[in-house]
C-alpha cells in the first residue's frame, strides 16, 4: 500500500500532493495499530467507517457518538446555523442536548455565527401547563445563549403546502417523524433519523432522557437544496420570533381559541 501511495504521488496535480504525508501516516497507523487499550484499536475501526462514508458525502452516527458530532459541527460553523426542532424537548435540562450542545451554540454566537432555531410546538402538548413552563424555559434558555429563538404551532403551519412539502421531504430522506434538523453555513446538513429512550441511573427510580438514536450528516447539493430550514424563517404567518413570556402567551391564547 505504501509503495502505491509513493508510486502515485508523482502523478498527482500539485494542490493534492500536501495530502500524501497525511496519507501515508494513515498507513502506518493503520499497519501498527495496538491491541491495547482497547480505546486505540477502536478509535482507528471509527475513523475507518467515517473515511469509508466520506465518498457517499453522508456520514451517520448512533448514539452518545451523533450528540458528540453534533457539538463538533457547530464549533466549525463560520456564518450562519439555521434549525428547526419538533422533538424540542431534548433541550430541556438533564435532556440529551443540555448543557454542550447549548454551551457550543452559545460559543458560536459570541464569535459572530447567526444562528437561529424554530421550535414547532403542538395543541396537544399545550395543553399541559407543565409542557407550557418547559416550552418557555428552553426557549429562555436559547434567547440567554445569544441564539435567534422562533415558534410556530403546527397544526397552523400545516395550513402551508410549503411547509408539507418540506415535510415529506425530509421523509423521503429517511428522517424521524418529528422533525429535528440544522443548517450550518448553507452547506452541511444534520438530521435525525430515530430518537430513543435511556434510563438513566442504576440505583432507585431511573431517570428518562430522550436520546438521537440515529443522526446523518450530509452536504449533497440536492439535499441541500430540498432540506434547508432557512426559507420556513420567512413564513411569517406561521412563524413567530420568540420575544419572552408575556408575548409567547398572548400568542398561545390566540392560537387556543382559534383551534377551540
Amino acid at each position: 500500500m505504501e509503495l502505491l501511495l509513493i508510486a502515485q504521488k508523482d502523478k498527482a496535480p500539485p494542490s493534492a500532493k500536501e495530502y500524501w504525508t497525511l496519507a501515508l501516516t494513515a498507513v502506518d497507523v493503520m499497519l501498527h495499530v495496538p491491541k491495547s487499550p482497547e480505546y486505540i484499536p477502536r478509535k482507528v475501526e471509527a475513523i475507518g467507517r467515517e473515511l469509508r462514508q466520506l465518498e457517499t458525502q453522508t456520514l451517520t452516527y448512533e448514539g452518545a457518538e451523533a450528540n458528540a458530532e453534533a457539538v463538533r459541527l457547530v464549533q466549525t460553523a463560520e456564518h450562519s446555523i439555521d434549525a428547526i426542532m419538533e422533538r424540542w424537548n431534548i433541550w430541556k435540562k438533564g435532556e440529551a442536548l443540555y448543557p454542550n450542545y447549548l454551551l457550543a451554540n452559545q460559543e458560536a454566537a459570541k464569535r459572530g455565527v447567526i444562528i437561529r432555531r424554530l421550535l414547532v410546538l403542538t395543541r396537544e402538548q399545550l395543553q399541559q401547563e407543565s409542557v407550557v413552563a418547559d416550552a418557555i424555559q428552553v426557549m429562555d434558555d436559547q434567547h440567554r445563549a445569544g441564539i435567534k429563538v422562533f415558534y410556530a404551532f403546527r397544526e397552523e403551519l400545516e395550513r402551508s403546502p410549503a411547509f408539507r412539502r418540506f415535510e415529506e421531504d425530509y421523509k423521503k430522506q429517511g428522517a424521524a417523524p418529528d422533525i429535528n434538523a440544522a443548517m450550518f453555513d448553507s452547506e452541511i446538513l444534520i438530521f435525525s433519523q430515530s430518537y430513543g429512550q435511556a434510563q438513566l441511573g442504576v440505583i432507585g427510580t431511573p431517570t428518562p432522557i430522550t436520546m438521537i438514536n440515529q443522526l446523518e450528516i450530509t452536504w449533497k447539493p440536492d439535499v441541500i437544496r430540498d432540506l434547508n430550514p432557512a426559507p420556513l424563517f420567512d413564513m411569517t404567518r406561521y412563524v413567530f420570533e420568540y420575544g419572552g413570556p408575556p408575548a409567547f402567551k398572548m400568542e398561545l391564547a390566540r392560537f387556543k381559541r382559534s383551534v377551540a
